[in-house]
C-alpha cells in the first residue's frame, strides 16, 4: 500500500522526517522521501499553472462572445505584441480590448499550445513521482526491532502446545472418515 501524499506534505499537516526516520530503519536510502517532495511541489506548481491556462481560456472565449456581440470586426491581421504574449498568464478582458477577434483567436491557439505542453509536463511529473512514492515502504511501527537481517528478531508470542505430537497426521483421519461413511452408507 502506497502512503498518502499528505504525509510528505508539512502544511497539511504531514511529517517528511517520521518517513525519513521509517526508510532509515529499512536501511533504505532516506533522500527518497526529499525526491517525492520536490515532484510533488513541481507536480502542484504544473496543476496550478495548468488551472490558470483553463481560466485564461475562459477570459479569451469570453473577449471573443463580447466582440461578436457587439459586432466588431473580425480583422484580417492576427499579429500579437510581444508585451500581450509575454503575460498569457495574467490577461484581463482590458487587455483585449485593443485586439481584433483574429488577434484573440491567435492567442487562445498559443495558450492551448502552452496548456497542452504543460499538461504533458504535468502528466510526466506525475508518473515520476508515483514511482519513487511507491519504492517508499510503509511506516515502521516503533516496538519493530531494527536490524538488517532476521537474526535479530524478537519473538513476540507463540500460540498452542508445541511439545504435543499428533498421532495420525490430517491425511490419516481424513482416509478415516471417508471409509467409516463409505461402510455406513453400505448398510444403512
Amino acid at each position: 500500500m502506497v502512503l498518502d501524499m499528505d504525509m510528505f506534505r508539512e502544511e497539511k499537516g504531514g511529517n517528511p522526517e517520521i518517513i525519513r526516520e521509517s526508510q532509515r530503519n529499512r536501511y533504505k536510502d532516506p533522500g527518497l522521501v526529499d525526491k517525492v517532495i520536490e515532484l510533488d511541489q513541481a507536480w502542484r506548481k504544473a496543476r496550478f499553472l495548468l488551472d490558470v491556462f483553463n481560466r485564461q481560456k475562459n477570459v479569451l472565449s469570453k473577449a471573443i462572445g463580447e466582440k461578436m456581440k457587439k459586432k466588431e470586426a473580425q480583422g484580417t491581421d492576427d499579429s500579437i505584441d510581444e508585451s500581450i504574449t509575454s503575460k498569457l498568464d495574467s490577461l484581463k478582458i482590458e487587455d483585449l480590448n485593443g485586439l481584433t477577434v483574429m488577434q484573440i483567436k491567435k492567442l487562445r491557439v498559443l495558450l492551448d499550445e502552452k496548456m497542452a505542453e504543460t499538461k504533458t509536463s504535468m502528466e510526466k511529473l506525475e508518473e515520476e513521482r508515483h514511482f519513487n512514492l511507491i519504492q517508499i515502504g510503509n511506516i515502521v511501527h516503533h516496538s519493530v526491532p531494527v536490524s538488517d537481517d532476521e537474526e535479530n528478531n524478537r519473538e513476540e508470542r507463540t500460540f498452542g502446545d508445541i511439545t504435543r505430537k499428533m498421532k495420525y497426521s490430517h491425511v490419516s483421519c481424513s482416509i478415516a472418515i471417508s471409509y467409516k461413511s463409505l461402510i455406513f452408507s453400505f448398510f444403512f
